[in-house]
């Protein structure tokens, strides 16, 4: 017989010669490519049997299932057994170390053509000779040797076409491309040969691609093809995946209504039609998902839409949710997205979920509903797009014959947004919004730094000159104009600080006594509180400022409209924390860049310690509140700053250590990270006696091993 049989070799999509195919690497003298129609098999044999001397390719089909034919194919002569048939193919294969390659081999099952078939497989495995079958299925003489690891196991990943391929093959039908061509096409298809061959001739442009696909015969070719290979749940799953992605097995339970989907994605990849990528993910060409999809009747994929969105809303996994009702252009439960979600997304800097259910409304004809026009106009605010703004703005308060929140809105964005322009004017106008919104306890809107900034200016030109300014951390400072008030009591500054946090609310004379002289009380103890006094507003007199602390109904308290608070900043901070207000805390970042200094600096008091504490944990929270912000932005530098400010008070905190070693890493600071670890480790030793926790450990060396991988 010849060594180069090559009769009724078929060749799907390559006309006028072959794409030399890298992939895969078969080196093993024994192996099987399985996987499902249209991913190249027979070209790639009839590639190797072109380029490899001495080579036998045996094309197989249903009708060869018997020893006859087997033998028949392999030279058996007239009146030859097929046992000896194959063995003398064996024997002068064995002679020139000859390549036998089988396309369809799975169409072999009986059994004693198996039993053929298996006297090749040992010779291939003793090394007389190579053998490569090809199938949909793994043909079932081939299973033991795949088991005990003598044969080797190709896939659809290897069968695909690399990007370099494609440009071969786009060379060869004489198509002219660009790399833009090229990337389009070669990530629609994932490299599937049937997919390729198909866009390549009908697509003239990129854009063209993904729309052509109706064009060609690809949607036949898989319905004939690879559809008739499956039973029809297997191929209504196959259709339901393509739709709606891959689902874990709580979803097909919930929405497909599916209690086996692992079952089916495992078998569907035993088949070759999908691959897992590396990251165990299921891998199925754009193309394919097109064309299979599309095969979903309708109303069908509305029921599964709509189970679908729920499912993700309850979960809270609301850009999945979003992204359906932008295929089913559901733009009223956009808006319900907004409505009930919008003021969490702005909190959260999640402006992209917003985005989505905006372009899903205005695809749609727009809203007429005001909260979720006024969550679009901060999102328009945030993109730059103003005209937007202003739009969405006016629309929302047309809908009120009165002063409205989003008539407020408008005023403070133009406000801000044009102070430079004419200060006056519009200081004026941005007070007013922002006492409009404090006496209906409405929040601000969202605002970047600049108008952040320019809103803090304006607040700080109010005329407090003539007022006491108070500021507790660091030193205790009493300030009016240029002039510091020397306190010549301690007690005189805990009394103030003390009144000062109850805010202008009135304190009795006990509570008072009891924080001035917590441990002992004298008996004159009245009269020295009467003494404090005295002599503080002796000392406020010469300003004017003597009745800046009242006695009224047997309670002392402040009269705030006399006392600027210069640490007001800081309070703000503490109320961002309490309240995990991202946004108000946000407005204040800079008061962070530094530690604030100790509540009234040496006081001993039982009152002031409590306090001290207390402003010290805001300090570490804030910071720590703070630097997630700044990683969810990218700013890993300031991260880092307010990381370090962090640990600087609360050294012994591994959350706050495990941070700035991960920003380190992030920056490219393995040293600096390793220095971190180094100090808290020698610290907590000399300090606690104690070693770092495991999950520190860990972390610490699982950011090392992420750094020289990269």
């Amino acid at each position: 017989m010849s060594l180069n049989k090559t009769e009724n070799i078929h060749i799907s999509g390559v006309p006028g010669g072959f794409v030399r195919r890298e992939r895969p690497g078969i080196s093993a003298p024994l192996g099987a490519v399985v996987c499902c129609a249209g991913y190249g098999k027979s070209a790639y044999l009839a590639g190797l049997a072109e380029d490899t001397p001495g080579s036998v390719l045996i094309c197989l089909a249903a009708y060869d299932n018997c020893p006859e034919r087997i033998a028949g194919l392999l030279g058996a002569g007239e009146g030859e057994s097929g046992y000896d048939a194959v063995c003398r193919f064996i024997d002068k294969m064995s002679a020139y170390n000859g390549l036998v390659l089988v396309d369809n081999a799975d169409a072999v099952t009986e059994k004693t053509a198996s039993a053929f078939m298996d006297l090749l497989c040992r010779a291939a495995v003793s090394g007389r000779l190579r053998l490569i079958v090809t199938g949909r299925e793994i043909p079932g003489f081939m299973l033991k040797y795949l088991m005990n690891g003598s044969a080797a196991l190709y896939g659809a990943d290897d069968m695909r076409f690399t990007r370099a391929e494609t440009a071969v093959y786009l060379k060869l039908i004489g198509r002219d491309y660009s790399d833009v061509y090229l990337n389009t096409l070669y990530s629609f298809t994932d490299g599937w040969c049937a997919g390729v061959s198909e866009l390549a001739k009908a697509a003239r442009s990129d854009e063209d691609i993904e729309k052509c696909v109706s064009r060609t015969l690809i949607g036949r070719y898989i319905a004939s093809e690879l559809l008739s290979e499956l039973d029809s749940d297997l191929a209504d799953y196959l259709k339901l995946i393509s739709f709606i992605g891959v689902p874990d097995e709580e979803f097909s339970a919930s929405v497909l209504r599916i209690s086996d989907s692992a079952a089916k994605e495992d078998r569907l990849v035993g088949l070759g039609v999908i691959s897992r990528g590396n990251d165990g993910m299921l891998r199925l060409p754009g193309v394919m998902r097109t064309v299979l999809a599309g095969m979903m009747p309708s109303e069908r994929k509305r029921g599964i839409i709509e189970r679908a969105a729920a499912y993700y809303i309850k979960e809270k996994r609301f850009a999945e949710a979003i992204k359906l009702f932008d295929v089913s252009g559901n733009s009223a439960a956009a808006e319900r997205i907004i409505k009930s979600n919008g003021e969490r997304f702005l909190e959260n800097y999640e402006f992209e979920l917003i985005g989505y259910c905006g372009d899903i409304i205005e695809k749609n004809g727009g809203s007429k509903d005001p909260e979720v026009l006024g969550i679009l106009a901060q999102y328009y605010y945030y993109c730059g797009e103003l005209a937007k703004m202003e739009s969405a703005l006016n629309m929302a308060d047309s809908m009120f014959g009165r002063e409205n929140r989003y008539s407020v809105y408008r005023r403070l964005y133009n406000g801000l947004i044009r102070y430079e322009g004419n200060k006056e004017l519009y200081t004026a106008n941005v007070r007013s919004a922002c006492e409009y919104l404090e006496a209906h306890s409405l929040p601000m809107p969202f605002l970047y730094q600049k108008e952040l900034d320019t809103l803090a200016v304006i607040n700080s030109e109010d005329d407090d000159s003539g007022k006491l300014h108070i500021h507790r951390f660091g030193t205790l400072r009493l300030t009016v104009g240029d002039t510091e008030i020397q306190c010549k009591s301690r007690r005189s500054i805990e009394l103030i600080a003390y009144m000062l946090e109850r805010g202008g609310r009135p304190v009795p004379r006990e509570e008072l006594l009891n924080m001035l002289w917590s441990s002992d009380i004298p008996a004159n103890a009245v009269a020295m509180l009467h003494n404090v006094i005295y002599g503080l507003r002796r000392e406020l007199s010469a300003f004017g400022l003597e009745n800046v602390m009242i006695y009224k109904n047997k309670c002392y308290l402040l009269d705030m409209s006399m006392i600027a608070e210069d640490d007001r900043e800081i309070l703000e901070v503490c109320e961002a924390v309490e309240n995990s207000d991202k946004k108000k805390l946000a407005a204040h970042e800079n008061v962070l860049e530094s530690y604030w200094g100790r509540y009234l600096g040496t006081s001993d008091s039982r009152g002031s310690d409590e306090r001290r504490e207390y402003y010290d944990r805001c300090f570490v929270n804030a910071c720590v509140m703070a630097a997630e912000m700044c990683r969810e932005r990218g700013d890993r530098e300031r991260e880092l700053l307010f990381l370090t400010n962090a640990s600087e008070k609360d050294p012994y905190s591994e959350q706050i250590v495990c941070g700035i070693m991960m920003c380190c890493f992030a920056l490219g600071k393995p040293d600096k990270a390793k220095k971190k670890y180094e100090d808290y480790t020698k610290l907590i030793d000399e300090e606690l006696g104690i070693t770092p926790s495991k999950w520190l450990k860990n972390e610490f060396l699982s950011g090392f091993a992420n750094d020289s991988e990269g």
